[in-house]
């Protein structure tokens, strides 16, 4: 037993410790992995817990009085015409049934999302504009890629109206860099990870601190390349409360563009704090040492069949004998 209290608590621990931390002052590419990591933790934890509720369950001592609930039993009247013992069946599918709806909705969320955009380029098409991107017609301040479908850069009329020639190449520049650091890939598995790891309280949070901080690894590579920090950060406030759907990553983000902004023009991108960073790669191998684990076992958990048990004929019994 003080196994599992110490197992559930580093969990706990593991699960929590992102929200703690400052990483907004660490690295981009550090405060995205530890996020990350955190997804991953939190959607298999939920896949184990349903895991455990469907094979080991109904192993257990503690399964004994809810399997000797008969759905007739309890509900008469409704369900006069149903014979079995429903109730103990369902109380171990259920999670894994919720898991399963939660992942369907996310990936058709993805799917629509990703035809809606197809269909709102085909009708707002001008033309071709700058680094092959596509130019929409489009009353706001619009420099994005789409997270599905191909690799190409989206650029509204608004936008090669509104930026100079600095902050348009700052901008592609941006968004150049979700598509050479893999950040769409990303981005769709997260939306995968938090549908799977919803019913842990703090898992949207997590899923919009990965999406923040891959914002700020693509200002990042945006400055490697232009060396133009006031450029990007000029073109980010005019691209800021633009409105994108779900499936456009757009320069402007989805929050905290203060954080970027001051990250920008600090005296030295590269400037870090130790003591940040340190915690950074400490929270890094605590959660990838709980994730890894986790990762292994999984697959035994689910391929494991259920005990020789007499549940099965004890609930037939006690339902049709008495």
């Amino acid at each position: 037993m003080t196994e599992e209290v110490g197992l559930a608590l580093t969990v706990v621990a593991g699960v929590s410790l992102p929200h703690l931390l400052p990483l907004d002052f660490a690295s981009p590419r550090g405060a995205a992995v530890v996020w990350a990591l955190a997804l991953v933790l939190r959607a298999l934890v939920s896949v184990a817990a349903a895991a455990f509720v469907l094979v080991y369950l109904p192993q257990s001592d503690l399964f004994r009085p809810v399997a000797d609930w008969c759905v007739h039993t309890i509900l008469p009247i409704i369900v006069t015409h149903l014979s079995g013992h429903g109730v103990g069946h369902i109380a171990v599918v259920l999670p894994g049934l919720a898991l399963a709806a939660s992942l369907l909705w996310a990936i058709g969320s993805l799917l629509r999302g990703a035809i809606t955009v197809r269909m709102r380029l085909r009708a707002r098409h001008r033309g071709s504009g700058p680094l092959g991107s596509i130019v929409v017609s489009d009353p706001d301040v619009i420099v994005a890629v789409p997270m599905l479908g191909p690799a190409r850069l989206v650029v509204s009329d608004r936008a090669l109206a509104t930026l100079d020639d600095g902050e348009l190449r700052a901008s592609l520049a941006h968004e150049l860099g979700h598509i050479h650091r893999r950040h769409r890939p990303l981005l769709i598995a997260a939306a995968v990870l938090s549908a799977l790891g919803r019913v842990i309280p703090g898992t949207r949070a997590a899923e919009r601190e990965l999406r923040f901080h891959l914002e700020r690894d693509a200002d990042a590579y945006a400055i490697g390349l232009t060396r133009d920090p006031l450029a990007l950060a000029s073109a980010i406030c005019k691209a800021a409360g633009s409105r994108l759907g779900a499936a456009l990553s757009g320069l402007g983000g989805s929050g905290r563009v203060n954080v970027r902004l001051d990250y920008l023009l600090e005296a030295g991108l590269g400037h870090r704090l130790r003591r940040v960073e340190w915690a950074v790669r400490g929270a890094t191998v605590l959660l990838a040492g709980l994730v890894l684990p986790l990762l292994l076992t999984l697959p035994a958990w689910a391929l494991a069949g259920p005990a020789d048990i007499v549940v099965s004929a004890t609930v037939a019994a006690g339902c049709h004998g008495g």
